[in-house]
């Protein structure tokens, strides 16, 4: 009997590429038996990653890269098999916002920035996802926009992305930069507002990738065979025309395959919406230029020295990978 590829996820959209290739039956098609781990929080995932109990899973640069260097307790080898999103993170505050729509960079910011903590009446507690994550850096290039400064003038907590929506609602934050939908929830539900995101910080930026275990990237064909039933998957979820089948999909319960993602919000950040801060998905292997940004600002925290910079470079150029996807599809 095979053994399953176990495939880490959380309950948000980026998801959508891995549990609709289940739904419509892809991975199937290209012979691969999966099963999909939904899993609590970012740190589960680096663990599962980390001690093997996850063979592949949808993960930010960040967070890979640390796991990767051992800053997870535990060396382990991963290797980024294909981009899976791009953008989609919003930064969500609590209260009333003293303009329309998001805040503007430099002293107008700050000025606005001023009036709402003033009215929330205490330092502003922010959570993000995890701190080795690309919503960290997003609202840290944010709050310097705005000339505020992360380290003194705001509070960081870390907490799971579903967390957050009761977090709001019992004031225990007063703002957060998370991924798709939930910040989109927030907002509808009344507990939040959006003052910028990955659209008005670095448009466009690599979000999500998947990343396999270096047993599964070995076993080239199965590697292979991974990598190009997700293409066709991504295909299938960047069409505008399917994000009401999707945002069904992702709204059904666990145990029919799905996230219990709120419907609605999901429905409007998928590709096609209007809103702000929609989530692209974009297919193809992870390049340098992918990861370049989130490289340099980790090093500007302190969190990668200069020799480990320059190893990160041929993390996504080595002879393997370009020999993994030389006869693969690429979007």
């Amino acid at each position: 009997m095979s053994v399953p590829i176990r495939i880490g996820v959380l309950k948000l959209a980026d998801s959508a590429p891995v549990i609709m290739a289940r739904q419509k039956g892809i991975f199937a098609r290209y012979g691969l038996e999966t099963e999909i781990v939904v899993s609590p929080s970012w740190a589960n995932i680096a663990d599962g990653l980390a001690w093997n109990r996850l063979d592949a899973a949808v993960l930010f640069a960040p967070l890979a890269l640390m796991t990767m260097l051992g800053r997870r307790g535990h060396d382990t080898v991963l290797h980024p098999l294909s981009r899976i999103s791009r953008g989609g993170n919003t930064i969500m505050l609590r209260g009333v916002n003293p303009v329309k729509g998001v805040w503007k960079s430099g002293a107008e910011g700050r000025e606005i920035f001023d009036i709402w903590q003033a009215a929330i009446g205490r330092k502003p507690r922010i959570a993000v996802v995890h701190i080795y994550s690309t919503h960290l850096l997003i609202l840290r290039r944010f709050l310097k926009m705005i000339d505020v400064d992360m380290d003194r003038e705001v509070e960081i907590l870390v907490m799971p992305p579903t967390d957050m929506i009761s977090a709001f609602s019992e004031k225990e934050i007063d703002g957060c930069c998370v991924g798709a939908p939930w910040g989109m929830e927030a907002e509808q539900i009344g507990l939040a507002f959006c003052v910028g995101g990955s659209s008005t910080v670095l448009p466009d930026h690599l979000e999500k990738m998947l990343v396999v275990s270096d047993a599964l990237f070995r076993s080239a064909d199965t590697a292979r065979r991974m990598f190009s039933a997700m293409q066709e998957s991504l295909s299938f979820c960047r069409m505008p025309e399917h994000r009401e089948e999707i945002a069904e999909i992702l709204a059904l319960p666990l145990s029919e395959g799905g996230l219990t993602l709120p419907r609605e919000a999901t429905f409007r950040i998928l590709p096609g919406g209007t809103v702000q801060e929609t989530l692209g998905f974009a297919g193809g292997e992870v390049q340098f230029p992918d990861i370049k940004w989130i490289i340099n600002d980790m090093a500007a925290l302190g969190w990668l020295d200069h020799d480990e910079c320059g190893n990160l470079v041929f993390w996504t150029d080595s002879p393997d990978a370009r020999l993994l996807h030389a006869h693969a599809p690429s979007l």
